[in-house]
């Protein structure tokens, strides 16, 4: 078995779980079982797992096998379901109802959108402090409840359910300067023992071998897709396992010393995490060359493109270069910082002004860690440009078919890349990409000058000197675009597959 590791899986995903899931329909296609295994709660996750053409048996969760729920019956939970007391006072609100006694509310139910299923019961004293809130399980089931302190409304503890109502899992929490610390981890009569934990990576690590010791004699092969949050509980599995990290990203600091700048993750950065790992995958040649150049390390580090286009893609009809949509051109990014979406807008500002039918249209969510930032400043830009005409913020979209083929050009600015599946999904669809030179996919994806043009990292003027010239030349817009779709070849879901034949399913010898 495959286990691909993560840590959750949502509505709106990165290029991580996108490419995840890709590697999962390649391996099913070629007849090797694999899944996802993911180690955040989640108790939207199954709901999710439509969304991307998942079932349950494409998906475990660490809180659901531990809860026994990797494959649960949905059932309708209501308010009909709930011990009411039958003198309370029951009063419909918007997105939920009221529970009151007398004046006293002690009540909130909060209610799924758009149905009558119970999302959250918020519970409040006589004071009206919330001092305890239930989570249900959009499958029907109560399966969190977290407490608090009522005169801060601090989290200071948590328990996990099972659906007949037993506690597994339970956390407690300690408010420091600039952070709430899990202090104390209990997972609870698993395979009949209790189990004091420090923190969650613990936990995944004691699933992870639970896991392999179910596989039975044959060795199972974890591969750690999230460096930062998986790789650490998978090296510290206790049983024989083959143990891939995957990076998919930069693994160095600064984004242009590759050799010197400090590295990004403790799993290449300590040679005792290092050499407890049988093999490392990158996205890039350039990226796996720079790796055994810094590391030295007797570690297999070896390239595997991270993007899979399929053969429905590779085998459907072109959409001639005059049937899409005149001018139109996307970019494909979340709005974070390091996607530097700002330089994309000052390009696209210099290239409306020689070229005025233009259009940006900006796929991608917003960082709500931060209250959006970047999203707003990003906004804040385009009014400012006075462009809110022609650049316009389309938000995420799962499905991408229907953009990819009405552009006639992608563009990208980011500071860093490991190997963006947008620029493969967009020469799949004919698109050609016009990117800044940056670490370590855009060179490796784009044949310059061909599928679509390289240009110096950071330099605004000559992106858009790029982006004019381009839309200026009819017959170079048609010759790019052919070459798009020829170059997307290069990773169809044959010629990747021979890369993880070679290096991973008869690559033993490797490690």
């Amino acid at each position: 078995m495959y286990y691909f590791l993560d840590n959750r899986l949502d509505p709106k995903s990165s290029g991580i779980e996108h490419a995840e899931i890709k590697r999962l329909r390649l391996f099913h296609q070629l007849g090797e079982k694999a899944q996802l295994v993911m180690c955040d709660f989640n108790r939207f996750a199954h709901d999710n797992l439509r969304l991307y053409g998942l079932t349950d048996d494409d998906y475990i969760n660490m809180f659901d096998y531990f809860a026994g729920t990797v494959h649960y019956p949905a059932r309708d939970l209501t308010i009909s379901h709930l011990s009411i007391d039958q003198t309370s006072h029951i009063s419909q609100r918007a997105h939920g109802y009221e529970v009151s006694e007398g004046n006293r509310k002690t009540l909130f139910i909060n209610l799924m959108p758009n149905s009558e299923q119970i999302n959250t019961v918020k519970y409040f004293n006589g004071d009206g402090n919330c001092t305890k809130q239930d989570f249900y399980d959009t499958r029907g089931f109560k399966s969190l409840t977290q407490f608090y302190a009522t005169n801060k409304q601090e989290l200071v503890y948590e328990q996990f359910y099972k659906p007949n109502g037993a506690i597994y899992y339970e956390i407690s929490y300690e408010q420091r300067p600039n952070w709430l610390a899990a202090t104390n981890i209990q997972l609870i009569n698993f395979t009949g023992k209790n189990y004091s934990l420090m923190n969650i990576g613990e936990a995944f690590t004691i699933m992870l071998d639970h896991l392999n010791q179910n596989d039975g004699d044959k060795l199972s092969t974890f591969i750690s897709d999230r460096s930062n949050i998986t790789n650490l509980p998978m090296i510290n599995m206790k049983t024989p396992a083959r143990k891939i990290e995957h990076f998919h990203n930069i693994h160095f600091r600064d984004y242009w010393d590759p050799m010197n700048s400090p590295l990004t993750y403790p799993s290449v950065a300590d040679t005792d995490l290092l050499r407890q790992t049988d093999l490392v995958i990158v996205p890039t040649p350039q990226q796996a060359a720079d790796m055994k150049k810094r590391l030295r390390t007797q570690v297999p580090i070896v390239a595997i493109p991270v993007g899979i286009v399929p053969d429905q893609q590779l085998n459907a009809p072109r959409i001639p270069f005059q049937k899409r949509q005149p001018g139109k051109i996307i970019a494909v990014a979340r709005l974070f910082y390091e996607k530097r979406l700002d330089d994309a807008i000052k390009a696209f500002a210099m290239a409306h002004k020689r070229i005025p039918n233009l259009t940006l249209d900006i796929y991608g969510y917003g960082d709500g860690s931060d209250n959006y930032k970047e999203e707003k400043m990003l906004k804040a830009l385009t009014q400012e440009l006075q462009l809110t005409d022609f650049v316009h913020f389309m938000g995420y979209q799962t499905d991408m078919r229907a953009v990819y083929n009405s552009a006639q050009l992608m563009i990208m600015s980011s500071r860093y890349e490991g190997a963006p599946l947008s620029i493969i999904e967009a020469q799949s669809h004919g698109v050609p990409v016009i990117s800044y030179n940056t670490h370590y996919g855009p060179a490796y994806l784009i044949r310059n000058g061909v599928s679509g043009n390289i240009v110096p990292d950071g330099n605004v003027n000559i992106l858009a000197d790029s982006i004019i010239t381009y839309f200026k030349d009819s017959r170079l817009q048609v010759a790019m675009s052919k070459s798009a779709y020829e170059n997307a070849a290069r990773f169809s879901s044959d010629q990747v597959w021979q890369s993880w034949q070679k290096y991973v399913i008869n690559g033993a010898d490797l490690f």
